[in-house]
């Protein structure tokens, strides 16, 4: 007879302190297995967990890791390596199983999947082109009727053209992705509004563009869910596209608490990793009464924070998320940043396997202080032939 384990009689309260010490959902869910005893007493506590945080997708040259940062960036699993492009809430992923073609939304925990288009067209002059994913991200869940895809997209308009980028949508099930608004693809977007991220907030997607604006895009569905068209307004920044100080390796929305927020990405230079972050909300501009409506409607800013204010950020195009840091223990507030900087290469999927080189190792924290700095969590990291870190929010 096997002798008895005292570690099994835990008083409860000492169990569950052990258990809210242990932040990481897989790892509590081996905590939670160790014994039948643990797991009657951890299994009530387990549905006053707080929002489980996104895991780390990390392609190695030709599988991908996911690492849990709440176990301390451990390797859970590996998974052979598509190119990501996107994630949503519930374990889905954009993914292109050619690089240029194949798109597809895949719940990795279920297997389910979904066919997402390779095609674009206008809406206008019913012209298609091939389409290359670099974003994407989604109005509902996809089992909802109703659910819309957003992404931005880039396509050549004849074979002599250069690539552009535009934003386009479609529904599950759709064979071609559309612009549904002017302008269509064969004009392209305006100085300052070339897309550089998309996020669903308030029944709209937001695109933040480079020149720091937004497009506000409503999708307007008719009784069985299907897109009629999408209501765009541009919101212009009177200090949009301003001047800084260090190089700006990138831009991104954050939904975060009822609010959007911009997180602005800094490097010394553009061949140097990640150095700093700077933060922003909107705000409406007080303008003077003159009697005459605003020019432009440039009533809209920016306005810096001074602190993340107990926030947690993780960036990533189309799949940022913002979580409060006292609901996880041990922790501080931050920006946690992925590797991303192949977004602005139009080139790197089209390359040869041999080729294409997704840099892997500018990943990591960035905290307030004092003082300001940057903890990196995989510097040796090698490239991947296959694709970019990404989030795998759950």
């Amino acid at each position: 007879m096997a002798a008895p384990r005292p570690w099994a009689n835990l008083h409860a309260d000492m169990l569950l302190e052990i258990f809210l010490r242990v932040p990481c959902a897989i790892d509590r869910v081996n905590m939670a297995t160790a014994c039948h005893s643990w797991l009657a007493v951890l299994a009530a506590e387990a549905m006053e967990a707080p929002p489980r945080i996104p895991s780390l997708f990390l392609p190695a040259a030709d599988a991908t890791g996911v690492y849990c940062y709440l176990s301390g960036c451990r390797d859970h699993s590996k998974f052979p390596g598509p190119r990501h492009f996107g994630s949503y809430d519930g374990s889905w992923f954009f993914l292109a199983y050619g690089q240029t073609r194949g798109h597809r939304l895949l719940n990795i925990r279920t297997g389910e999947s979904h066919a997402v288009p390779n095609v674009l067209g206008d809406g206008f002059a019913d012209q298609f082109h091939n389409m290359v994913i670099l974003a994407a991200t989604l109005s509902r869940p996809p089992d909802d009727l109703e659910c819309v895809a957003a992404g931005i997209v880039a396509y050549q308009p004849d074979a002599d053209a250069p690539r552009r980028r535009h934003f386009a949508f479609w529904q599950l099930g759709n064979e071609a992705a559309f612009c549904y608004v002017e302008p269509h693809p064969n004009a392209p977007v305006g100085p300052g509004l070339e897309p550089e991220d998309v996020v669903y907030h308030r029944d709209s997607f937001h695109f933040l563009t480079q020149g720091e604006h937004i497009l506000e895009c409503a999708p307007v569905l008719d009784e069985d869910g299907t897109i009629l068209e999408v209501a765009v307004e541009a919101i212009r920044f009177q200090n949009g596209g301003r001047c800084y100080a260090d190089f700006v390796r990138a831009r991104y929305l954050v939904a975060s608490r009822e609010e959007l927020l911009m997180v602005v990405r800094f490097a010394p230079n553009p061949h140097a990793p990640t150095s700093s972050f700077k933060v922003f909300r909107i705000l409406q501009q007080p303008m003077p009464d003159h009697g005459m409506e605003e020019v432009d409607g440039h009533h809209w800013y920016w306005s810096e924070l001074d602190t993340l204010g107990g926030r947690m950020l993780f960036v990533g195009r189309g799949c940022s998320r913002s979580y409060e840091v006292d609901q996880y223990l041990g922790f501080k507030a931050g920006v946690y940043f992925l590797d991303d900087g192949c977004f602005y290469d139009d080139e790197m999927m089209f390359r040869g396997v041999n080729e294409r080189r997704y840099p892997c190792s500018d990943i990591g924290k960035w905290s307030e202080g004092p003082p300001p700095h940057v903890e990196r969590f995989f510097p040796e990291q090698g490239p991947s032939y296959n694709s970019p870190p990404a989030w795998l929010l759950p």
